[in-house]
């Protein structure tokens, strides 16, 4: 996707990198909250599949009927409207939703229009007065933890592990280190910038 804001210049279109984010923020938090729901009423797989997607259907529905905004676009204080600047249909949601599902090359387009916007007639604006909230690193976070916390559950219900599991867990075990670095590194140079204006 290429934003120019040349086929569309009476909207401030969300550009690449927040789309992106949105991408990354929603899949991440729909994608857990999915898994989640489908462990705790696992029949079968088929069934497990259709509650995963039942469920990240709903995340994104729920989220954009009532404030036009999903979890990612607070993070980039983006939000979905219909092309008079309204928070869209709920028929344009459903459209929006289910087509989302199957737009995965929407990113390679030159066009400055996803595949779900085009089926369901919505853009994803950019406003800087809407309400920005944090959720990249906790979310990162949150990720790190979940690896480490379901291979500790692993290991720990297997009495005798392979050496390619505690090969995979020092893996995961750097990952999360990194990714602890990266929160303390971020941290400090917040503070320090903090410090540096004062």
């Amino acid at each position: 996707m290429k934003i120019t804001n040349e086929i569309y210049t009476n909207l401030n279109l969300a550009n690449e990198n927040d789309r992106g984010d949105n991408l990354i923020i929603d899949f991440v938090i729909s994608s857990l909250l999915g898994v989640l729901v489908a462990w705790l009423t696992f029949y079968d797989l088929i069934s497990a599949i259709a509650v995963y997607y039942i469920v990240r259907f709903f995340y994104y529905f729920i989220f954009e009927m009532y404030t036009g905004r999903t979890l990612g676009k607070y993070q980039t204080q983006t939000m979905v409207i219909d092309k008079d600047g309204y928070i869209p249909s709920k028929i344009q949601l459903i459209i929006r939703t289910l087509s989302r599902f199957v737009s995965v090359f929407s990113g390679i387009s030159d066009d400055e229009k996803a595949i779900h916007d085009y089926t369901s007639n919505t853009f994803v604006i950019k406003d800087k007065k809407l309400k920005k909230i944090e959720f990249k690193q906790p979310l990162i976070f949150l990720f790190h933890q979940t690896i480490l916390v379901y291979f500790a559950y692993y290991f720990y219900d297997k009495p005798r592990q392979a050496f390619i599991d505690v090969f995979v867990l020092v893996l995961l075990i750097l990952a999360i280190l990194s990714g602890f670095v990266m929160i303390f590194r971020k941290l400090s140079r917040n503070s320090s910038t903090d410090n540096s204006a004062n």
